[in-house]
């Protein structure tokens, strides 16, 4: 009797790891392993653990969910502690695909354990997903990770939104790294830095900064790259301080005359909200003559950006 339903429930769990890994009804499958319960989690670890060298990554998924639904916690933890990236570029998609999904099922737990494996592994490897759910236990220690994830294209997005979510704890580092240039080899500062301080700075536009904090932010005002200057000096404009905000809406006024789309309309945004403050230097520079006897299509875009701010601020305070 007993050796019969062992035999029925190996049956059971075969066909269970037979449809996860299906392509029609894996969906299932999922459903019959939660129902199974604990006797199913060595099959949905089996499945978790297999590679694919074709990308596939649906069925270990799949596996995830059920291990989730089923308080796995430890076969989870151990999946993200021993992960590597496949040499593969297909495998390795869809080896973070499955990570990804990993970690957002732990960080539903908020388990202090996979909080610190998490971390490990994103200092390592900055996976959207694993980023994505650093920010969800709004701790400090991740907070570095988030920020240094930010020179990572693919990882960015879920850095950006994992940083905005926790702007009290956020705004001190992000200020540090936005004054942090890090220079390479050829003596220049590495792309991944620029990368990585244009981001900082974006963030802080939408953060709380203190009157002190944008005075130090504007002495990236002449920064060698236009983007991080024109970045610095919307934060800084707004400072209570008249002198940092003169001195911005000057640079903002020669930034304009060589920023292309969609940095030459932010900064007449910019100055269009505080009109106040540039109006001194728009007139001026309204009524320079152009240079030479030929006007190029970068003078005249200038002069119209300009009379754009003038004539949209007078419509503005009109109202």
């Amino acid at each position: 009797m007993i050796s019969r339903i062992r035999a029925e429930r190996d049956d059971k769990l075969a066909r269970v790891a037979r449809r996860l890994r299906s392509l029609h009804d894996g969906d299932l499958a999922v459903i019959e392993s939660i129902g199974i319960g604990t006797d199913a989690i060595p099959v949905l670890r089996e499945v978790l653990f297999e590679r694919d060298r074709a990308g596939i990554f649906e069925p270990r998924v799949r596996a995830v969910r059920a291990l989730g639904a089923l308080n796995a916690t430890n076969v989870l933890k151990d999946f993200v502690a021993t992960w590597r990236p496949a040499v593969d570029p297909i495998e390795r998609l869809g080896d973070e695909a499955v990570l990804s999904a990993t970690a957002r099922s732990l960080g539903a737990t908020l388990d202090e354990q996979a909080l610190s494996i998490l971390c490990a592994v994103a200092r390592e490897h900055p996976i959207p997903g694993v980023i994505e759910t650093l920010g969800r236990f709004k701790r400090p220690e991740t907070i570095p990770i988030l920020i240094d994830a930010l020179a990572d294209d693919c990882a960015a997005t879920a850095a950006q939104d994992a940083l905005r979510s926790n702007p009290d704890q956020a705004v001190p580092s992000l200020i540090e790294i936005a004054l942090r240039v890090t220079v390479g080899p050829s003596g220049r500062e590495m792309p991944s830095s620029v990368r990585r301080r244009r981001r900082a700075l974006r963030l802080l536009l939408e953060m709380p900064v203190t009157g002190d904090a944008r005075n130090r932010i504007a002495r990236l005002a002449h920064d060698p790259d236009d983007e991080i200057a024109a970045l610095a000096c919307r934060i800084a404009i707004a400072a209570d301080c008249e002198q940092p905000g003169r001195a911005c809406a000057k640079r903002l006024v020669d930034l304009l005359r060589r920023a292309p789309w969609p940095l030459r309309k932010e900064i007449e945004d910019c100055l269009i909200e505080h009109l106040a403050v540039a109006r001194e230097f728009v007139d001026r520079a309204l009524g320079q003559p152009p240079g030479g006897h030929l006007v190029d299509s970068s003078q005249l875009q200038f002069r119209r950006s300009l009379e754009r701010i003038k004539r949209s601020g007078s419509s503005a305070r009109g109202h």
